[in-house]
């Protein structure tokens, strides 16, 4: 893996801001069309015994940090086609995503009255406030931290204690969608599935990557005013 240089700088931010502003356009603009749709309620019997943690919404806010992080490691690795085949990864999971949300959209009625004035209710209050109870399954917080595992699974240039972290800090971040009533169960398993998914396409099919990396290289030459994807 390189280290972060001033040359390497262009293709990582262009690759960490692409796919996470792709997580903001799915997430918040298909609302604009699902807005009177009928909404599936997915929450289990199961899912209404949980209770809401309040320092659990650390977790849940600080997976942002975690995934630029992440993702930018990833765009480090020494061989720019596997980089490239995982943001690829990215962009088709967010695709299938999207779909999702526009033929099946969900909601649950999970979530707890705030009425309390302390440091977390507040939190509290304005979370639920910003995020609409729908566009649930899949998860995208549970997605997008699973792939930020499947990133270094397996790959030695990886620090063993990174990718240990990595799973783990996954893990964490399911845990926190819950514990805030954010998400249900099937939520969870939805984002795994979807990011095995995209990374089983992008594996396969490597008009898939191509694609990926005609867009990135056009950003990379019009915007960066670099050769290609070259750093």
């Amino acid at each position: 893996m390189r280290k972060l240089t001033k040359k390497e700088f262009p293709y990582v931010f262009m690759s960490v801001a692409l796919a996470l502003l792709c997580n903001q356009i799915i997430y918040q603009d298909t609302r604009l069309i699902t807005r009177y749709f009928h909404h599936w309620d997915i929450a289990t019997p199961l899912d209404h015994t949980f209770r809401l943690i309040p320092w659990t919404l650390i977790i849940y806010f600080g997976c942002f940090a975690f995934w630029g992080i992440s993702y930018a490691i990833i765009a480090l690795q020494d061989d720019r086609q596997k980089s490239e085949q995982f943001f690829s990864a990215v962009a088709v999971s967010k695709i299938l995503v999207m779909i999702m949300f526009l033929v099946f959209p969900t909601t649950a009625d999970i979530r707890p009255e705030i009425t309390g004035n302390s440091f977390w209710d507040v939190l509290y209050r304005n979370l639920y406030a910003i995020d609409p109870c729908d566009n649930y399954f899949p998860s995208i917080h549970c997605m997008v931290s699973w792939f930020c595992y499947i990133g270094v699974r397996g790959k030695k240039e990886f620090p063993l204690a990174w990718r240990i972290f990595a799973c783990l800090m996954a893990f964490a971040v399911f845990f926190s969608t819950i514990a805030t009533r954010q998400h249900v169960l099937v939520d969870i398993a939805g984002g795994i599935v979807f990011a095995e998914l995209g990374n089983a396409i992008a594996s396969r099919f490597e008009g898939v990557q191509r694609t990926y990396t005609k867009v990135s290289t056009w950003i990379m030459v019009h915007i960066f005013r670099k050769k290609g994807l070259e750093a």
